[in-house]
């Protein structure tokens, strides 16, 4: 069930849009943070009193701001998805400081909530990924990244520590920008899936071996005690200007 009764975002100019996505269970938000100061000051009647504090004692004035921005956004997406009030939702960490959404709209809670959910933010662009407890029950976790081509980045350094030796095997021969583009289609495909299981860099993106020249990607190896049949990923259509993929799986014991 798609609920949109309930839009915080109806009179910007910008909301956030929803993405096309062929997997069951998950809604996917592409938002921009380049919001007007009139937009987002109301915003913060939304957040926590421990929300804004952490926004308004950020070292650069002008991160302020957008740090506003990113925590309402994903505050009114989900409620917009839950139909209720961004104001109203309340987050919780497990040990690892994963977020998740705290009763009654948690997960298992019932069937028309909220399984898990994640976001990444780059430039001004915001993705959100949601779980829905309509997923099917092996998907229990989602993680998303979204990466601007316009950053720059030093990507024939990091090559050899990020990528598998097959990866870096389809890097020869590339220009610096088809260098780059390459590398960051593989990049997002391995922070997806670390933050879908709530792992960072430690959990050995050389350890992850994709091929993306396949129609969709296809895992031919994950760090133990992962297993490539446990896990889907997808690329998404954002701005041309972006490289964004999803991961929907659960976590091996």
């Amino acid at each position: 069930m798609n609920h949109t009764g309930n839009d915080p975002f109806s009179e910007i100019a910008q909301p956030p849009q929803r993405l096309p996505v062929g997997l069951a269970g998950v809604s996917l938000w592409r938002a921009t943070l380049a919001q007007p100061e009139a937009v987002i000051a109301p915003w913060r009647a939304w957040l926590t009193p421990e929300e804004l504090r952490r926004a308004d004692h950020l070292a650069r004035p002008a991160l302020r701001p957008r740090a506003v921005a990113v925590r309402a956004l994903l505050r009114g997406v989900l409620a917009q998805e839950l139909d209720t009030s961004p104001a109203a939702l309340r987050f919780q960490t497990d040990a690892h400081g994963r977020p998740f959404l705290a009763p009654p709209f948690a997960k298992g809670d019932a069937h028309d909530t909220i399984r898990d959910f994640n976001l990444s933010h780059s430039g001004d662009g915001l993705l959100i990924g949601i779980l829905r407890h309509t997923a099917p029950p092996s998907h229990q976790r989602i993680g998303v990244d979204l990466e601007s081509l316009q950053r720059p980045r030093d990507t024939a350094r990091l090559t050899p520590r990020v990528l598998s030796a097959n990866e870096q095997r389809t890097m020869t021969g590339l220009s610096r920008e088809e260098h780059q583009r390459r590398f960051l289609r593989f990049w997002v495909l391995k922070e997806a899936f670390s933050k879908a299981v709530g792992a960072g860099f430690s959990l050995g993106f050389d350890a992850m071996d994709f091929d993306i020249d396949a129609t969709t990607p296809v895992i031919r190896a994950l760090p133990e005690p992962h297993r490539p049949e446990d896990w889907t990923l997808r690329f998404l259509p954002v701005d041309p200007l972006f490289v964004a993929a999803v991961a929907v799986g659960q976590i091996s014991k």
